[in-house]
């Protein structure tokens, strides 16, 4: 039982780190005119290793992959059976966004 909370704990911080990066995104975007101005603002709030837009959407789409895959058979075991479904549903919908990103 231990195990399946901290399972459950590490989808939660993949979520909000993803959750976090989209809301960089959004406030870096909201300050700018162009989309080549947006992105270099965003990369560079990242350390030099991670300054790469593909590079941080596929981290986002493992993160969201790995928490949609916990927060799925969490709802099935899960005393918190709607608030995991309704968790991996966001993730499945966050990373079907992240995937139409990279075309």
């Amino acid at each position: 039982m231990k195990i399946r909370n901290i399972l459950f704990a590490v989808a939660i911080l993949c979520l909000f780190a993803v959750l976090a990066d989209l809301f960089l995104w959004f406030a870096v975007t909201g300050r700018t005119d162009s989309f080549e101005e947006a992105r270099s603002l965003y990369v560079s709030y990242y350390p030099a290793a991670l300054q790469n837009a593909r590079l941080l959407t596929v981290m986002s789409i493992l993160l969201l992959t790995i928490a949609g895959f916990i927060f799925l058979n969490a709802a099935k075991t899960n005393s918190l059976k709607k608030t995991a479904a309704i968790l991996g549903i966001a993730s499945a919908v966050l990373l079907m966004w992240k995937l139409f990103s990279l075309m």
